[in-house]
């Protein structure tokens, strides 16, 4: 065999050796802070700063996207806020309302990212130190530990958990297929406990992604929504324990965002009564699907966050908390567990006839 041919091999094998023993990457956070210095200086950005930027670890992500418009506002944000002459737009950006923000989801992340960069500039050098300072692996390892503590035994070792990338974005995290994103901003802003906390969460969206279904969620939107509903409503028990407000006060975040959350929480009886009508109009063919999934759009909101934590609220309080995790892969399960705490607590309870609706679609993907 040729010479050069095995040793690109075994080049090839240890650069995938590192890129999977890598827990974490901060390339984008550098990025950041290179841009932002710059402006700070009352410079200007040159293209291949930008596209240094652009190309970063988590940067690159956006800048992929075919719609460019959440790159393009991180970029025109970063702009605003570390530059000398964009006071007016700034000024704009801020006085968006809950109202706007509620209408337009567009509006919510330009206020939320601008709000972000903000607080950045005004604990910049402080930031830039903790980047310096801080043991990041540290924190995974951490996070993994938390993650298994919370679900009630070790995870499954033959399962790789995704890299954490930090960035700075709007202050909340997400796991995507290829990696964990957090807001640097968001995990230097909490204490040890809520760093753990936070990322354990996000793990936990990656480590049930092993389990689910995707056959089910695949096979239509009621479905995705019913999955999305277990998996963010089970993730919060681990980092919001405190509630909604509690939680937006202490970790600093939009002062609109968490009223919103806070409200879609206590009124989230009231909106699975909706859910459940839609949908048995929908199996008695009195609506499309279409119909169907715009009201669902309209129920659901933030990605059946607040739903999903008033359901888990119920089944934890009811002591169905272990029979929730076991199960925690099953959209069934968790509706199931959820109606036996509400009879128990005289909560609104799911009728029989929306059950067995649900266990007709789910019976074949669950065993």
């Amino acid at each position: 065999m040729n010479k050069i041919f095995i040793y690109g091999i075994v080049i090839f094998i240890i650069n995938l050796n590192e890129l999977y023993a890598q827990s974490y990457d901060l390339t984008s956070v550098d990025e950041f802070f290179k841009v932002a210095g710059i402006l700070k200086e009352g410079k200007e950005i040159s293209n291949v700063q930008w596209d240094n930027f652009d190309n970063s670890a988590c940067y690159r992500n956006y800048s992929k996207r075919q719609d460019k418009f959440v790159i393009n506002t991180i970029k025109n944000s970063i702009i605003i806020v570390f530059g000398s002459s964009h006071n007016s737009e700034l000024d704009s950006i801020l006085s968006i309302t809950e109202k706007d923000m509620e209408r337009d989801i567009k509006l919510l992340f330009k206020k939320e990212l601008l709000t972000n960069y903000l607080s950045v500039k005004s604990n910049y050098d402080s930031i830039k130190s903790f980047r310096e300072n801080y043991d990041f692996n540290n924190l995974v390892e951490k996070s993994k530990q938390r993650l298994g503590s919370f679900l009630g035994q070790p995870l499954d070792s033959s399962i790789i958990l995704n890299p954490v990338y930090f960035l700075f974005i709007t202050a909340d995290g997400k796991n995507n297929e290829e990696a964990i994103y957090v807001d640097f901003n968001l995990i230097y802003k909490k204490t040890e406990q809520q760093r753990i906390d936070f990322i354990a969460h996000e793990m936990f969206h990656n480590y049930r992604a092993y389990f689910k279904n995707y056959d089910f969620i695949h096979s239509s939107d009621l479905n995705s929504a019913l999955d999305m509903i277990q998996d963010e409503g089970i993730a919060d028990l681990i980092d919001k324990k405190i509630g909604y407000n509690n939680y937006f006060i202490e970790n600093g975040e939009l002062t609109e965002l968490g009223e919103i959350f806070v409200k879609l929480y206590s009124q989230a009886p009231t909106d699975l009564e909706r859910f459940q009508s839609v949908i048995l109009d929908y199996s008695k063919d009195k609506i499309t699907e279409t119909k169907m999934i715009d009201e669902i759009i309209e129920i659901v909101k933030f990605g059946g966050h607040p739903i999903g934590f008033y359901m888990a609220n119920k089944i934890v309080s009811a002591g169905y908390q272990e029979q929730m995790l076991i199960t925690f892969y099953n959209p069934y399960e968790f509706f199931r567990l959820y109606n036996k705490a509400a009879k128990e607590q005289n909560g609104f309870q799911l009728s029989d006839e929306f059950m067995n609706y649900l266990n007709e679609i789910t019976k074949e993907y669950y065993r």
